[in-house]
Parts: C-alpha cells; sequence; structure tokens
C-alpha cells in the first residue's frame, strides 16, 4: 500500500524544500524585495500625509507638527517590526527566494493528492512579502 505523504504549512519564516520538510529562511533579500518592502514601509506614510492635507484645511499651522508625528510614528513602528521579526533584537531580514510563479500566488496552487479531495494549505512562500 503506498504511503500518503501529509502536506503541512510550514511556520512563519519557513518553506518546503523538495522533499516537503519545512526549511527556515535564511537568504538575504534581493534589490526587488528591498523595493517591495520599502514601498509598504511608505506607503503608511504617504496615506497619514495625504489625510493630513486633505482635512487641515487651508495654511493651517499643525499640519506641519502632525507631519512630523505622523514621520515619527511610521519610523518608529517600522524599527520596531524590525527588531520584534526573526532574527529577534537585530534589524535585519531572513527572505525566502521566489523559486516559481506559485511562490506568489500559493492559494491557487493547493494540492489534490487523490484527485477527489483538495488540501487547502495555502501559505506564505515568499517570506516575508
Amino acid at each position: 500500500m503506498p504511503s500518503l505523504r501529509v502536506l503541512q504549512v510550514c511556520p512563519r519564516g519557513e518553506r518546503t524544500n523538495l522533499q516537503n520538510v519545512c526549511e527556515r529562511c535564511t537568504e538575504a533579500p534581493e534589490l526587488y524585495d528591498w523595493l517591495y518592502l520599502g514601498f509598504m514601509a511608505m506607503l503608511p506614510l504617504v496615506l497619514h500625509w495625504f489625510f493630513i492635507e486633505w482635512y487641515s484645511g487651508k495654511k493651517s499651522s499643525s499640519a506641519l507638527l502632525q507631519h512630523i508625528t505622523a514621520m515619527l510614528e511610521c519610523s518608529v513602528s517600522a524599527v520596531v517590526t524590525l527588531l520584534v521579526t526573526e532574527p529577534v533584537g537585530q534589524v535585519r531580514i531572513h527572505s525566502c527566494r521566489v523559486q516559481m510563479l506559485s511562490d506568489w500566488y500559493t492559494m491557487l496552487y493547493n494540492p489534490s493528492p487523490d484527485y477527489v479531495n483538495t488540501l487547502h494549505c495555502t501559505q506564505e512562500a515568499v517570506y516575508p512579502l
């Protein structure tokens, strides 16, 4: 009787290798990864600034203080996020490299080992993106 391998979701910061064993992501992010993470970090700041301008009215004297506060808030939250993610206490990021298109769209590639039942094991394959 053939053995059925049980597929499972790897913990955050890990991905499966060819033997379906979870491995920790230890690569450094590439340029595209840094650009994407930078965009995602800057998006809240730009939205903060947009809505400060939208609701502050014309020539508001407190708008500059609000802009500085928003920048401080977003900067502190980015640094704290880096400090509490693996590796904890270091301002460093480990990454899983993209190996194929299915790494970006894991929910579309749920396996059907017996061609009847689908295993829903969507995971974050391109960590930390």
